[in-house]
């Protein structure tokens, strides 16, 4: 496969009006980064692990690859656990915040070359400029995080917590096994995580925010963070409503953010695993490549976060038998969709989205037949 060169990620569309003067002013050192982050580091790091590709070809059709398609999650959440359960005491420190924000990249190590070895999609395997913009997520995500969690601490979460806590800790099994205690959460967790995520589809002025997320258009290891800031504050607001109601101890919550990160990256990966009944179970693999499909019917689907549990309770799973999904994704009736890092900030503003960032109007209906979110305009 060629070498895509270009530093530069799809801008705001002229369509967009004020979005595209205000991505071009305001925006402008963003765009520096971006340039700059091509250079320093996709390019290179691309160049380095191009040559992993002739060995993927080897590694076709042999034992070593089945079984490694077979056993790298189960062997990864076992390792989390394990690992998770030796690092910490019953205080969550400083430097267990400090692990949390490094382990994606330490990820990154690992998951990098598998997806250059076993792809799911060559074609995923070369983009322009997203690694760059999903570290500027990244960044200014784990900011707008932290900020959040200080807003609500101030503003609701310590009453909350006083309210529950007559019995708050009288509903949480403590008497289980460390590992079962951090699943009974992620599943109480990611109870809360499924209305927000299938809100975030199915109310229109919650797409725009959550269309940031939708905007790629290849899955890789890192790419599960790109997020707008408006959907990460509700979305840590949802996170906490399970930890003042059942209230685990604090290394439960930490050893289950750790096990998020774990089983998140296997999400939005391009590592071409058999996973079987672990798809029935977790948020995984084809399960969340139908969610990022351009057609209504498919990407409204599948919104578990770590979990594919309540999906298939409450009727919205879909991971057709005989059937692998396709590696076109993104959205339908946005096809000029920004992909800057100031572009996917601006975006949700724009008033006209269809108009803004869809097809022109005669080939519109064509494009509205692959449109995960055919909503009207606000």
């Amino acid at each position: 496969m060629t070498a895509q060169s270009n530093p530069n990620n799809r801008p705001m569309p002229a369509t967009a009006g004020i979005g595209r003067m205000l991505e071009k002013w305001l925006g402008a050192p963003f765009k520096l980064i971006e340039f700059i982050g091509y250079y320093i580091m996709v390019l290179p790091l691309r160049t380095i692990m191009r040559p992993l590709d002739k060995l993927s070809y080897k590694l076709e059709g042999t034992r070593l690859k089945t079984v490694l398609q077979h056993t790298i999650f189960p062997v990864t959440l076992i390792a989390t656990l394990y690992i998770g359960f030796e690092f910490v005491d019953e205080d969550t420190s400083l430097e267990n915040l400090a692990v949390l924000a490094l382990l994606p990249f330490a990820y990154g190590i690992i998951f990098g070359p598998l997806e250059r070895l076993m792809p799911f999609s060559r074609k995923w395997l070369e983009d322009e400029n997203g690694p760059t913009v999903d570290i500027m997520m990244y960044v200014s995500g784990a900011v707008w995080t932290t900020l959040s969690k200080l807003l609500l601490v101030v503003l609701s979460i310590n009453v909350i917590v006083e309210m529950l806590e007559p019995y708050g800790h009288a509903l949480w099994p403590s008497e289980l096994p460390g590992a079962v205690q951090v699943m009974l959460f992620l599943l109480a967790k990611d109870f809360f995580r499924y209305w927000y995520h299938r809100w975030l589809h199915e109310v229109p002025f919650l797409w725009r925010w959550h269309a940031v997320h939708h905007s790629v258009e290849r899955l890789y290891w890192l790419n599960g963070i790109r997020s707008h800031p408006i959907e990460i504050i509700g979305q840590a607001l949802f996170y906490a409503i399970p930890t003042a109601l059942f209230q685990p101890e604090p290394h439960i919550v930490f050893i289950a953010i750790l096990m998020a990160l774990s089983i998140g990256i296997f999400q939005h990966s391009n590592i071409d695993l058999k996973l079987r009944f672990w798809e029935y179970i977790f948020s995984i693999g084809d399960n969340h490549r139908y969610h990022h499909y351009p057609i209504k019917g498919i990407g409204d689907s599948n919104y578990g976060g770590e979990f594919i549990v309540w999906d298939i309770l409450f009727g919205t799973f879909h991971n057709p038998k005989d059937e692998r999904p396709s590696d076109t994704i993104g959205i339908g009736t946005a096809p000029n969709y920004p992909l800057t890092w100031a572009g996917l900030m601006i975006a949700p503003f724009i008033p006209d989205q269809k108009r803004a960032f869809g097809p022109p109007p005669a080939d519109l209906e064509k494009h509205e037949l692959h449109d995960p979110h055919n909503a009207p305009a606000e």
